[in-house]
């Protein structure tokens, strides 16, 4: 089948290993991997390992601290060569939401500083309920982006952008790197260098739940101040941990949400009062340790890190291009199956540059509960999808990765073609 000339560079041997490392290819097509993605079965195995460990020698003892000391710098090492970061710009966090509020509450904020977010049509919740939430608390001003009109997404959006923009003096940007329901890849690039261009102390936030994993990624090119990302997408690690990427450059800017035994020190300051003179009782005052450390006030999800420092390490093996090239291969594939179904209309930019995996259809006739049922059919039948809104119409999500394969993809719409004919 053709591909506009793009073809998947992972060969059938490659496939059929990557696929057997997968226990869920055995009994179904799972294709909500932007939702959860499973656990290969290396991964499995380090969390096991850990929590063996973990009993076997104390989790109090010397040795299991330098093992564990070496397993976080490990993993912040593999993550750091992800996104092309250093290692001590990574945080580790539970998701990407905590993430994200953890940047909107840790810096600080003056009365009418602005904001500049996506509009709540394109922008997952997750990205947006915190900055509202913030703007009424701190009384600070929000405009939004434009609402785009996915068939001319792109160029306009820059252009809208830019408009917006240059009219004002904004603290902070921030935008998803792929749109959660439409599957629209944002060009981050290019709005980094206009608002570094424009303003360099604005500060740039980006949510890379749909990309990281998926996609080259790169926060040098993207100019952004902070990268929020879950393991458990497009990273095939486990639930419970998630990376907050923050540049040296604004690490002292953002004041830790925690404070506890993991993150500071106590020390004695001298108390000088109106005429200078210091007074004989001292004063209590809390010293930061160095970042990243100081961002880790609790016990964090330690297996599920062992978990993840095997995931990567297997997706940095394929190869994050090779990957990002596969999964556009099942994507397109998909996309043509689907378009041959009379009934369907997709949601996807016009423009290849700015699609992703995702791939996102509904009814020509909005149907909402037609959709609901159609996705408890293909679920009966061992197809994973993901049900998600674009407004008040929903959706269907397909989210291929790279231990699918191309024969799914034309199952998947087989059972969507054969159910939609008894779905009434």
């Amino acid at each position: 089948m053709s591909n506009q000339g793009n073809m998947t560079t992972l060969d059938k041997e490659m496939l059929d290993s990557i696929s057997s490392d997968f226990y869920i290819t055995k009994k179904r097509i799972y294709l909500n991997n932007g939702s959860i993605s499973p656990l290969p079965i290396s991964s499995i195995k380090s969390m096991t390992d850990f929590n063996i460990r973990y009993s076997e020698v104390g989790p109090d003892s010397k040795e299991f601290t330098d093992y564990l000391d070496k397993l976080k710098l490990e993993t912040r090492k593999r993550v750091a060569d992800l996104i092309n970061g250093h290692e001590d710009e990574i945080i580790f966090t539970q998701s990407t939401t905590e993430g994200i509020n953890m940047v909107a509450n840790g810096l600080s904020w003056k009365v009418d500083d602005r904001l500049l977010i996506r509009n709540p049509l394109n922008e997952h919740f997750s990205n947006y309920l915190p900055w509202i939430r913030l703007s009424t608390d701190k009384n600070l001003q929000v405009r939004n982006f434009p609402e785009e009109k996915i068939e001319s997404y792109g160029n306009s959006l820059i252009e809208n952008f830019t408009s917006i923009y240059e009219k004002s003096t904004f603290k902070l940007v921030s935008t998803s790197h792929v749109i959660y329901n439409d599957g629209s890849i944002t060009p981050v690039e290019e709005i980094g260098n206009i608002i570094k261009k424009r303003n360099k102390d604005t500060i740039f936030s980006i949510d890379g739940a749909q990309s990281v994993g998926a996609m080259i990624t790169d926060v040098k090119k993207m100019k952004c101040d902070f990268l929020t990302f879950p393991s458990f997408k497009w990273l095939c690690g486990p639930l419970g941990v998630g990376i907050l990427y923050v540049k040296k450059q604004v690490m002292e800017d953002l004041n830790p949400m925690f404070i506890g035994s993991g993150t500071a020190e106590l020390v004695s300051v001298k108390n000088i009062n109106s005429k200078g003179d210091k007074s004989k009782k001292s004063k209590e005052s809390t010293k930061y340790h160095k970042y990243p450390e100081k961002y880790h006030a609790t016990f964090r999800n330690f297996p599920g890190l062992a978990g993840l420092e095997a995931s990567l390490r297997y997706l940095l093996r394929v190869g994050i291009q090779n990957i990002f090239q596969h999964n556009k291969y099942l994507a397109s594939i998909l996309r043509q199956e689907l378009m041959k179904i009379n009934d369907l209309t997709l949601h996807e930019a016009t423009t290849e540059e700015f699609r992703s995996s995702l791939v996102s259809f509904s009814f020509r006739k909005q149907n909402n509960s037609r959709i609901q049922k159609l996705n408890a059919r293909l679920q009966q039948e061992g197809v994973i999808l993901a049900e998600r809104e674009i407004g008040a119409k929903k959706i269907l999500r397909a989210s291929p990765h790279f231990y699918n394969s191309e024969d799914e993809m034309v199952r998947t719409a087989n059972s969507i073609k054969s159910l939609i004919q008894v779905l009434d």
